[in-house]
């Protein structure tokens, strides 16, 4: 049995404040969105797919303004609508697709934040769950240092193992954001405890999805859908969990990780 975990009951209102603090949308917007065979209605490129098996799939993508002149992010969206639409050709049921976007900034750091969130089912398990349709959610981040475009290793000092060093000095946090995930559960209990949150392993995402923001470091964790623990046999007798994107959302302050930050991103001299 696998227990499912959505971050689609608080989409809405991400969705919404997303939207209020992302970038007007400019002509280099619509003109990418003729590109990529949409409509442009002023927030979204959007267009509708017709399956094989006549269910349609309304595919809307928010555009960052003149940012989709950047050809690490312009790749990357015109890669979302490409897939999104091959997808639809097989949905067995009417499905959508639904990408926001966010910009966070510290300095002359700025991370765009896409949220992908979308539904649908296809082949067998379709027809055998025709009411059950399947909603997802995703991160993607993308953080750039006067336009050149960092990871998250390039945060810290030469030599630190940066995916040893956040588990280590942000574990305060990151249990934090363990305990407050959805759905409501006591705190400590598996499969939200940080033993399985570390980038190793699967929940965890592998730290790819990640932002910098004030004085913060944000972990989306994971970045896609994960389907189940693994192994698989790490708790027997128990249901397994499937962990969708975003589900844990760890805000850890830049002080708690100076000792081992790069000056320029709030590290000690």
């Amino acid at each position: 049995m696998v227990r499912r975990l959505t971050c689609s009951g608080v989409a809405a209102v991400l969705a919404s404040v997303v939207m209020a603090t992302a970038s007007p949308a400019s002509a280099s917007a619509a003109s990418f969105c003729d590109e990529l065979g949409g409509q442009w209605d002023g927030q979204f490129c959007t267009t509708s797919v017709v399956s094989e098996r006549k269910a349609t799939r309304d595919i809307r993508i928010a555009l960052p303004g003149d940012l989709v002149e950047n050809p690490v992010i312009r790749a990357y969206l015109t890669t979302l609508m490409n897939n999104w639409r091959n997808a639809a050709t097989k949905m067995v049921q009417n499905s959508f697709g639904e990408q926001h976007f966010q910009i966070l900034h510290r300095g002359e750091a700025m991370t765009a934040v896409f949220h992908e969130m979308y539904s649908g089912t296809v082949g067998t398990d379709a027809l055998a769950h025709p009411n059950a349709p399947i909603v997802s959610d995703a991160y993607r981040t993308f953080t750039f240092v006067g336009g050149r475009q960092v990871q998250l290793a390039d945060l810290f000092k030469p030599g630190v193992d940066h995916l040893a060093e956040i588990p280590r000095l942000g574990a305060p946090f990151i249990v934090a954001a363990l305990d407050a995930a959805p759905p409501p559960h006591q705190p400590g209990t598996y499969p939200f405890t940080p033993d399985r949150w570390t980038p190793d392993k699967v929940y965890s995402g592998g730290y790819k999805a990640w932002a910098i923001s004030g004085d913060e470091l944000i972990l989306y964790m994971p970045d896609y859908p994960v389907g189940r623990d693994t192994p698989t046999n790490f708790t027997p007798g128990l249901m397994q969990w499937s962990m969708d994107g975003g589900t844990v959302q760890a805000r850890i302050p830049l002080a708690a990780l100076a000792p081992v930050l790069r000056p320029e991103f709030g590290g000690s001299p």
